[in-house]
């Protein structure tokens, strides 16, 4: 039953949903990438199982929502409560997570949930903090979005106590510089991670579960260790060894007034001193056992001689015995410190010696009795000093911070590189260029930056998957590297986008060499797999001081100049100019006033009709979309279009000119009977969106009461060869509701014959390019005769985009061709004026028959 069950979801995606604010589990890394330990996991579930997983990372509300309302298929890393029990059906738990209570720097005496009231407590929207500290009887908390703005705000004093997770706590204070100013209070409590899927979709829990329980163990340890490393702490010293030292320096003093009062009366009191004695060992004692419980490593130094001492404590931190270390001197620590150490390291004592700091603190490698290095957190103070004021005594300890620094490690290169390719990410880039700009400031160079992006990647993904577009980016990011000097910066921003960084540029003309050389690199074949993929890339490049003057310039031109060259037929490379400035601000006016367009009435349906050749009969017509801009005039579709795409509003524009377009074709069927049919674009982005916005064509076409059969749909070709199901999904919805399908621009694109049978097409209309170019024997008409024969092979019907003259219009008829659709009929014209010219064709029609 199990493998019958695998079989039949095997044909499906499931999405999994999670955290976006969860290092180092699931976060947003610097460009914009979705990595983390569950990333990776779910991988490898992919792998073990043959079902494709697309995982979401979202605020932790929003990941919720979209499992309840059946967007998503699978929850990860959820507390199991008994809130929760009715919607959810729980795995079994696979990691315990502790949760705490952090204040701010100073506030004192909080240390179980009943020293909270009173005070306002941060929280996450959707965290199981908020039913523990409710059921706690805690009342004033704050909510967030994310865990980000509420250290900022515990920082800024907005709020002075938080609960959070331990991970995300640890991640977010190192990487916010928090974590000098904010301190775990105490732990709250621990819950177990699960993940969890709607109330009793049991058959997808069950494949989740066998999935995980086949991934190898040391692909587990192997992810453990890349992402988790050792747990982060930060580190605090004990008040007990800083009062320890001080009593010390209290207790000598006593020392020295006892043995004052000694010579004044040696007899009288001998018997008193030797209690006192005695009573200072025993106190010395009790120090020293507050000082090993610590594991701390003890020392102390006299400064004019030389000679230490050290606890067995600080030799056991470097694998030797005391008697192993001798001479107990300040040479043997001087020997086991790293040489690049020791020269900061005695920086920092010079300034303690010279009462420039309080204390003396650093930390430093020292060699391990194996050989490797330490990391050592020193921190001590001088208790005394030669009548002459020279340093004399000094006391202090070693603490092993190894496992700190390697997962503080661990952090600074997830913050800062790309997890794919592992070259620095956007975040690095922005501090290495605002650096090298300075520079470049103080000494007159120059600085480069080229903007790379892939050409069609986007295809790539979606004709091949997504893990062999990896490869391919890895290995383009690869040949990048190779392609430059050792001292320039290659950067992965996201996405298929590189960025190259020069510094210290001495000559401008050597940028088109490597630009070229760029070029050709990333134009060679890619073997992936058992593929073997072609791929070219644009390149867009700025210079400091000539383009641009800060980092936010020197990324904008060089982007700007990189659309350029894609716009000029990709696979080349410019240089930023001024005009490439002025037309992105006209893009940018355009993308603003088309955001209004929509309210201020500014789009206009137009429509041309489309002529059965047979007959001379306008069956069809297709809506076009206009839009008169009040102070431009009418811009062009092939411009704005690809704008209201990128920004998302053709999902709202193209659901207006389909209601216009019904509204008329419904009104029109008077005129021109059951046969008429009223073609409308629908975008790529339509077919994709899953807002609540978005109008659903076939219930429109119910509340309007009119069949399916009177609308078209015109897609593209490369919509089909995506393998998305939901795609799959919505044909068969148009299907089941009678809207035909046509694919539109046939020829320009991929051209593949295999979605003709595969998908319930109903017309091809051949691209105008071709239609322009027909004439008697050339090689025009050979292919649109074989696109006609191809067609009607398979049960499709024809029309013919551009028809100009009555010389077209005869050929394509000669050829069998279905419909055609040109400025030889009429341009394309508003909705009144299309009105009129059916109804004039009719009484024309009508007129000849009754003659």
């Amino acid at each position: 039953m199990a493998l019958c069950l695998l079989g039949n979801l095997q044909a499906r995606t499931i999405t999994v949903v999670g955290d976006d604010n969860y290092p180092p589990y699931l976060f947003k890394d610097a460009s914009g990438n979705t990595v983390g330990y569950i990333a990776d996991l779910w991988a490898l579930w992919e792998q073990q199982t043959g079902v494709r997983v697309n995982l979401v990372a979202t605020s932790w509300g929003d990941a919720q929502q979209q499992l309840l309302n059946g967007q998503a298929d699978v929850i990860e890393m959820i507390f199991r409560t008994p809130e929760r029990e009715d919607a959810y059906s729980f795995s079994q738990p696979y990691e315990r997570v502790n949760a705490n209570i952090y204040t701010l720097d100073g506030i004192v005496g909080i240390s179980s949930p009943r020293e909270l009231s009173g005070f306002v407590v941060g929280v996450q929207k959707g965290d199981a903090c908020i039913a523990k500290l409710n059921a706690a009887g805690v009342g004033g908390l704050q909510t967030y979005d994310g865990y980000r703005q509420m250290i900022s705000d515990t920082l800024a004093k907005k709020i002075k106590i938080f609960c959070m997770d331990e991970y995300p706590a640890d991640y977010y204070l190192y990487l916010m510089d928090a974590d000098k100013h904010i301190r775990k209070a105490f732990s709250f409590y621990f819950e177990d991670f699960r993940r969890a899927v709607r109330k009793n979709d049991l058959a997808t829990l069950e494949l989740v579960e066998r999935g995980m329980a086949a991934i190898p163990l040391e692909a587990r340890e192997a992810l453990e260790k890349k992402w988790k490393g050792r747990p982060v702490h930060r580190l605090s010293y004990s008040q007990l060894v800083q009062y320890g030292l001080l009593a010390i320096a209290a207790l000598g003093g006593v020392l020295a007034l006892w043995i004052w009062l000694l010579r004044v009366a040696v007899k009288k009191k001998t018997t008193e001193i030797q209690a006192q004695a005695s009573q200072l060992g025993l106190e010395r004692s009790r120090l020293q056992e507050i000082l090993d419980a610590t594991r701390a490593g003890t020392w102390e130094w006299n400064v004019q001689t030389g000679a230490c001492v050290f606890n067995e404590r600080w030799a056991q931190m470097l694998g030797y015995t005391l008697e192993e270390i001798r001479p107990w001197t300040v040479d043997t620590w001087t020997r086991l410190t790293h040489p690049d150490d020791l020269a900061p390291t005695m920086e920092r004592l010079e300034l303690h010696f010279a009462r420039k700091t309080q204390y003396y603190e650093s930390e430093m490698r020292m060699r391990h009795k194996d050989g490797h290095w330490v990391w050592v957190s020193d921190r001590g103070r001088l208790i005394s000093r030669t009548p002459e004021g020279l340093p004399l005594v000094m006391n202090g300890t070693h603490i092993d911070i190894t496992e700190s620094k390697i997962a503080n490690d661990a952090i600074w290169q997830q913050a800062n590189y790309d997890s794919l390719t592992q070259l620095p990410n956007r975040l690095l880039l922005n501090d290495r260029l605002t650096d090298v700009l300075k520079r470049a400031e103080r000494s007159q160079n120059k600085v480069a930056l080229i903007f790379i992006d892939l050409d069609h990647f986007k295809e790539v993904n979606d004709t091949l998957g997504h893990p062999v577009g990896d490869q391919l980016i890895i290995q383009a990011g690869a040949r990048i590297r190779r392609s430059v000097r050792e001292s320039d910066t290659v950067a992965r921003l996201g996405g298929d986008e590189f960025c190259i960084l020069i510094a210290d540029l001495a000559d401008v003309t050597h940028l088109t060499e490597l630009a070229q050389k760029v070029l050709d690199q990333l134009a060679s074949p890619y073997t992936l797999g058992d593929e073997q993929v072609y791929s070219t890339a644009s390149l867009g490049i700025s210079i400091y001081p000539d383009d641009a003057g800060d980092a936010i310039e020197m990324l904008r031109h060089s982007d700007q100049a990189m659309y350029a060259a894609k716009n000029e037929g990709r696979h080349c490379f410019r240089f930023f100019t001024a005009s490439m400035q002025e037309s992105a601000l006209q893009r940018m006016q355009l993308v603003r006033d088309l955001r209004q367009a929509m309210a201020l009435n500014q789009f206009k349906d137009y429509y041309q009709p489309i002529v059965e050749l047979a007959t001379g009969r306008i069956h069809k017509a297709e809506a076009l979309l206009r839009w008169r801009h009040p102070t431009h005039g009418f811009i062009s579709p092939a411009v704005f279009i690809p704008i209201a795409e990128d920004i998302g509003a053709i999902v709202e524009i193209g659901g207006w000119i389909f209601l216009r377009a019904a509204q008329n074709a419904k009104k029109w069927l008077s005129i021109v009977g059951d046969d008429l049919a009223i073609s409308i674009n629908k975008s790529p982005v339509q077919f994709r969106d899953r807002s609540p916005e978005h109008l659903d064509w076939v219930r429109l076409l119910e509340t309007l009461e009119l069949p399916g059969k009177h609308i078209v749909a015109e897609i593209t070709e490369g919509l089909l060869l995506r393998q998305e199901p939901f795609i799959e999904e919505k044909l068969l919805a148009f299907r089941d509701a009678g809207i035909q399908v046509a694919i539109d621009d046939f020829g320009t694109g991929y051209s593949s014959l295999s979605y003709l049978t595969k998908f319930d097409i109903d017309y091809l209309k051949i691209d105008k390019s071709f239609t322009s170019n027909l004439a008697p024997g050339n090689e025009t008409q050979a292919l649109c005769e074989a696109i006609i024969m191809m067609a009607h092979k398979v049960g499709l019907k024809v029309i013919a985009e551009g028809v100009e003259t009555e010389q077209q219009r005869d050929l394509l008829k000669e050829m069998g061709c279905d419909y055609a659709q040109g400025y030889l009929y009429s341009r394309p014209i508003p909705a009144h004026e299309f009105q009129a010219m059916l109804e004039a064709h009719y009484r024309s029609l009508n007129s000849a028959v009754q003659e």
